[in-house]
């Protein structure tokens, strides 16, 4: 057994499928903790950099986290990558070992997604992005970080805008892969018709992915007819083709915890409630900044121009397109998102930025 294979065995002994008259009842959904845990080693087993996966503790329950372990120069600078909405750690697959050379690389499942704890968030906007934020500075003390790139796909690039802004001291980059929450809601949208505010009621009591879980026994085989993309997406390199399909199945049939605080987060056309366009000029002054775009994504390009306007005569602020990539740039076009990452990485080396792990 390699330490990568002990470490995921020590995890499922830990968090095994509980006792009781439950533990002995057919399952409505089929997956649990244990299956989650298999799911994700049977991604992970394609990366060919070594890997150790453990539990960091906070206050707020465990943040499930990877990291590279492979050896590094003591002034490279560490990359951690925080995913997007209904994904985990095993979705960077295609990045790990092309990012890993050189450097050390950290990846979480950030609170309420993935094999992390999935604990009840505040209501609000503001308890929600603080319980967050919180965590992730707790995340990071743990392990010892003191200055890093941090990398934030989608929802995860909205977290990561909020924690380089609190805490500036800590990033040395922060890139922003095809990120949520920067575009205000347009105020034509504001006036939505009558049937459609009907139909927005109707489903306003539901989450994201409440009808995968609702799907019972089907669920599994819903991820493969809803998204078929994320077999061509990944198969190139993972060559069990039911592998991330089956790991995505897992993330999202437990309970939706993240799935709540995010909706606690955005209006009812996905805006953002309160959006980052509004706030990025409030990001300290000497922090670079990447934002990569697909270009056939449904996320707004010219939120990354708009941001180069605002932080004029501030850190420089690149903005990347990708043309053969949509929402999902880090596995539809792995090669360019890679070298574009690896390049923002090798940017702003420094010495002084280091982890004791």
């Amino acid at each position: 057994m390699t330490a990568h294979d002990h470490q995921i065995a020590q995890d499922e002994e830990s968090e095994g499928s509980g006792s009781g008259l439950g533990s002995y009842l057919p399952r409505w959904r089929p997956t649990s903790s244990t299956d989650l845990g298999l799911a994700e080693k049977r991604v992970l087993k394609f990366v060919q950099t070594p890997l150790k996966l453990f539990n960091t503790a906070t206050t707020f329950g465990k943040i499930w986290t990877l990291r590279t372990n492979n050896e590094v120069p003591e002034n490279k600078v560490p990359l951690v990558m925080l995913h997007g909405m209904g994904a985990g750690i095993g979705i960077w697959v295609l990045n790990l070992d092309t990012i890993a050379k050189g450097r050390r690389v950290y990846a979480l499942d950030l609170l309420g997604f993935g094999r992390s704890s999935r604990p009840q968030f505040p209501t609000s906007v503001e308890g929600v992005e603080e319980q967050y934020i919180s965590s992730i500075e707790q995340w990071r003390s743990a392990n010892n970080l003191t200055r890093f790139t941090l990398l934030g796909h989608s929802f995860g690039g909205y977290l990561a805008t909020l924690y380089a802004k609190k805490y500036p001291q800590h990033i040395a980059h922060l890139v922003l892969a095809d990120p949520w929450g920067f575009t205000r809601m347009p105020e034509e949208k504001m006036q939505i018709p009558l049937r459609w505010k009907l139909v927005i009621n109707v489903l306003k009591p539901f989450n994201i992915f409440s009808g995968l879980r609702a799907a019972g026994p089907l669920g599994p085989r819903l991820v493969n007819k809803m998204r078929p993309d994320l077999q061509v997406k990944f198969t190139k390199h993972v060559k069990d083709v039911d592998a991330v399909p089956n790991y995505i199945y897992h993330c999202n049939a437990q309970n939706p915890s993240g799935e709540v605080a995010f909706k606690s987060l955005h209006l009812e056309l996905g805006y953002a409630k309160s959006p980052l366009i509004d706030r990025i000029s409030d990001l300290h002054k000497d922090i670079p900044v990447t934002m990569i775009y697909g270009a056939q994504s449904w996320m707004d390009p010219t939120n990354g121009y708009r941001v180069q306007e605002l932080r004029e005569g501030m850190a420089p602020v690149a903005v990347e397109l990708i043309l053969n990539a949509g929402h999902h740039v880090y596995a539809d076009d792995p090669e360019r998102f890679n070298t574009l990452l690896s390049y923002a990485c090798g940017m702003y080396e420094c010495t002084d930025n280091s982890s004791s792990n």
